[in-house]
């Protein structure tokens, strides 16, 4: 199954929702979105929509998700290819809490060897991504009671191009990524290191992201 939006994001509405929510620097560094990443939680068919709020109970399944183009003006870039393969990373920068992120980032979920499923990008329809391996099996979001709101993000991640290559990247088989040492700090050992450090780890950029927001019911 698949999430079919409405409506395709703009690029000032990515933009614009992930500096004001501090996403940007605090998880991301400033970049320009390629694709509009869409996910809707099962069976409830919750969408991730740019900093919307969801309970824990909504999210408690890994999501549907697809993509598409962030503008139908847009020229399909190498981001919207058959031959591309995506990892799409799940992280919580609040663990615990926004205002004391001690365990942050947290690492919930890491879905890779994501291709498209066939030219349909040529069309400009929306991509669909059936199917994927977990590198990092999917934990559901459940912030602890009295920590507030907890942003979660997604960040879809493709290979670079050859001008975006890090020179110092070494890549095995296929995407040959490296699995983190641990969920917290993303196997850093260190406050505020997380999916940033793991993708320039692995010559990985970004190239979409979205978010939601939740908390525990015991505030």
């Amino acid at each position: 199954m698949t999430c079919s939006p409405a409506l395709l994001s703009t690029l000032a509405d990515v933009a614009s929702s992930l500096k004001k929510s501090s996403i940007i620097p605090d998880v991301l560094d400033d970049f320009t979105p390629s694709v509009s990443l869409h996910l809707s939680y099962p069976p409830s068919h919750s969408d991730v929509s740019l900093g919307n709020r969801l309970s824990p109970s909504d999210v408690k399944a890994s999501p549907f998700f697809s993509i598409s183009p962030l503008s139908l003006s847009l020229t399909p870039s190498r981001t919207l290819k058959p031959d591309t393969t995506y990892t799409l990373a799940l992280t919580d920068p609040d663990a615990t809490s926004r205002s004391d992120p001690k365990k942050g980032e947290m690492c919930h979920w890491i879905a890779t060897n994501i291709t498209l499923e066939s030219s349909t990008a040529e069309t400009r329809d929306v991509v669909f991504t059936p199917s994927f391996d977990e590198l990092m099996p999917y934990i559901p979001p459940s912030p602890p009671p009295k920590t507030g709101y907890h942003r979660y993000v997604f960040v879809l991640l493709a290979p670079p191009s050859s001008t975006e290559a890090s020179p110092n990247a070494v890549r095995t088989t296929g995407l040959g990524l490296k699995k983190p040492k641990d969920r917290p700090h993303w196997g850093y050992g260190k406050v505020g290191k997380g999916v940033r450090d793991w993708a320039e780890d692995n010559d990985l950029v970004v190239v979409g992201a979205n978010f939601f927001y939740t908390e525990n019911e015991k505030q």
